[in-house]
């Protein structure tokens, strides 16, 4: 029997500039933009001189249906680098060369497209190609790690195999399907949270002992990032993240602030929690904190030892739950060794908390340091619900889809 339910394009409707840089992968291009309109999509291929040597702008014309752009001053009726970026869902820079994310990263505007990037306002999706080398070189790597930072560019791969050069190794552009899922997830596909303020805690803490020593624990802060993230493409009026990972990127249209204790967490969380509508703990707060906090190193052998000693640390979950508001929505984490269902339970029962999230960290395949996760959500009533093992952005919409059901 045939199933009725529509299927949800993403990006049907959307107005996506589709960038083309110089290199061998710029063919595949052509594929990206025919996938792009069988679902949908509004796509305007601009090439850089340089892609001109690999592809053809009259392909890409003949597949989007519209001009290629290939002329910095190809303005039309008005000044269209600034008009064309401004009206885009999306940039989809595929192929991207060394050349063009150095330019990128360093606000160079020498043609239509790197203008283009700098004047929009849009997410900005990159996917890499080009020799191994040119990839691993620091300069690359720095050039990437700054656009990260900024909130609104992402990036898609590049994977490994055998590149142009006849060499092997990591620069070689991902799969077409794999690039246009990853478009997928930076696009407003739903407005279900329209009018709503999340606030998202990540990271792991840390607890000072002494000017050069802390405790902590290994929580990247991934899984509260993609659920900011989420939420933020859902289309929530307000998304906040307060995280204990100092090498966190910025949330793309919400406000990131950067935390280094359990104390400092728990101020900004409350600054923020009482206009929150869904507040999602995702946070590793440290279970202990020293009795006792030195200005000063320790020394070694005399003054350590004698000077280590811990008490427990207070629990902002509880904190905030006990602050609830008729219609706010809290959800709390769990990290345990192994489905530790019980221990779970009874956390909810002791808090004013409308969900749990039990993931199992004692796997190296999911949970801290992991792009993927797998979990158990469980409701006050001891309804559960397993969400199989995804990429955490993945995980992320399921909760949502959760709450918001």
């Amino acid at each position: 029997m045939e199933s009725n339910k529509k299927v949800i394009e993403p990006l049907s409707g959307k107005k996506i500039l589709l960038g083309i840089t110089g290199g061998i992968a710029a063919y595949k291009a052509a594929n990206i933009c025919s996938i792009l309109k069988k679902k949908g999509s509004d796509v305007y291929p601009v090439l850089t001189p340089n892609a001109e040597k690999f592809i053809n702008p009259i392909t890409l014309s003949v597949l989007s249906g519209n001009k290629t752009v290939t002329d910095m001053f190809d303005n039309h009726e008005k000044v269209y680098h600034i008009s064309l970026p401004q009206s885009c869902d999306i940039i989809l820079i595929a192929p991207a060369s060394a050349n063009t994310i150095s330019k990128i990263a360093n606000g160079i505007c020498d043609n239509f497209l790197t203008t283009s990037i700098l004047a929009s306002a849009c997410p900005v999706l990159i996917a890499p190609a080009m020799n191994k080398n040119m990839w691993t070189n620091p300069i690359m790597q720095t050039n990437i790690e700054k656009l990260r930072q900024y909130g609104r560019y992402f990036f898609s791969g590049p994977g490994t195999g055998m590149l142009a050069c006849g060499t092997e190794g990591t620069g070689r552009m991902q799969k077409e399907d794999t690039i246009i899922e990853n478009m997928e997830r930076l696009i407003f596909f739903k407005n279900d949270l329209k009018g709503k303020k999340v606030l998202v805690t990540a990271g792991g803490t840390r607890e000072n002992i002494d000017s050069v020593r802390y405790i902590s624990n290994y929580s990247s802060g991934k899984m509260g990032y993609e659920i900011a993230m989420e939420a933020v493409f859902r289309g929530a009026e307000e998304v906040v993240l307060v995280t204990a990972a100092k090498d966190s990127a910025k949330i793309f249209k919400g406000k990131t602030v950067i935390v280094d204790s359990t104390a400092e967490m728990k101020e900004k969380t409350l600054e923020f929690f009482k206009d929150a509508d869904i507040v999602v703990m995702a946070a590793a707060v440290s279970d202990i904190i020293p009795q006792k906090r030195f200005g000063y190193k320790l020394k070694k052998k005399n003054e350590l030892l004698e000077n280590l000693k811990f008490k427990e640390n207070e629990n902002i979950l509880e904190i905030i739950s006990s602050k609830k508001k008729k219609n706010q929505i809290i959800v709390g984490f769990a990290a345990e060794s192994s489905q530790n269902i019980e221990n779970a339970i009874e956390k909810i029962k002791k808090r004013n908390t409308d969900f749990i999230v039990l993931n199992d960290i004692s796997r190296n395949d999911i949970g801290f340091e992991s792009d993927f996760n797998e979990i158990t959500i469980i409701d006050k009533n001891g309804n559960m619900e397993e969400i199989p093992r995804k990429e955490k952005r993945l995980i992320a919409r399921e909760i949502f889809n959760y709450i918001l059901k």
